[in-house]
């Protein structure tokens, strides 16, 4: 292996076993655009329907501040009492020796460092980039493009994604990175066929760091 690769990690329910209410934050998100005369199409995931607000004449940057607060509170009160999923750390441990460990969330940035340092797991992550750091929110690829640009001898082909949604995988593919799926305690309906993600992992541990390291390097 002659140079490090890539991965770039999702938090919640990935790194970290949270306790976020994302149905709550949607619903809430929700209330507060129909409040202001915006009815939002409550399909669409949330990033999805705040760039859709943002592109309509019911726009105002002071709306989309108190959207923001909203968001910022609910995570702050799903965030308590998080803890590192189970076999992380020695996973993380072990693939730091062959690859560059960044993550990436659509949480607030600073509540994403203080809760990855609290439970130790910044030690091996080189950059934590959330919502204010990266340019797009998954399931836009911007955030996964930012942070490979970190490493200029590095392409898409050098780097993987991981991730417990949906968001995860469509942010990945369209940058063009490989993606693993992870599911331990909560379940997503993935895509089958070609589709599909390329790896499905349910725990951490070794036999998982190794399936990992042969997906990024395609050896056996």
């Amino acid at each position: 292996m002659d140079h490090k690769k890539l991965i770039i990690f999702d938090m919640d329910n990935t790194l970290i076993h949270s306790h976020l209410d994302f149905s709550l934050m949607k619903s809430e998100v929700l209330r507060i655009l129909a409040n202001s005369g915006y009815e939002a199409n409550e399909l669409l995931p949330l990033t999805q329907i705040l760039n859709h607000f943002r592109q309509s004449s019911c726009y105002s940057s002071q709306l989309e501040k108190l959207v923001w607060q909203r968001v910022d509170d609910i995570e702050n009160t799903g965030l308590k009492n998080s803890m590192a999923e189970p076999g992380i750390e020695q996973v993380l441990e072990y693939l730091n020796n062959y690859a560059h460990l960044v993550a990436l969330t659509n949480t607030n940035e600073e509540s994403a460092g203080n809760i990855l340092h609290q439970l130790g797991l910044t030690r091996w992550l080189r950059q934590i980039m959330g919502r204010a750091g990266a340019r797009e929110l998954k399931p836009a690829p911007g955030g996964m493009l930012e942070l490979l640009a970190l490493y200029s001898s590095l392409t898409a082909k050098d780097a993987l994604a991981i991730g417990d949604a949906e968001i995860d995988m469509r942010a990945a593919k369209q940058a063009g990175l490989s993606f693993c799926a992870y599911n331990r305690s909560r379940i997503e309906q993935w895509p089958v066929g070609k589709d599909a993600p390329k790896l499905f992992l349910n725990k951490w541990d070794a036999e998982a760091a190794r399936q990992i390291l042969t997906l990024l390097y395609k050896v056996e």
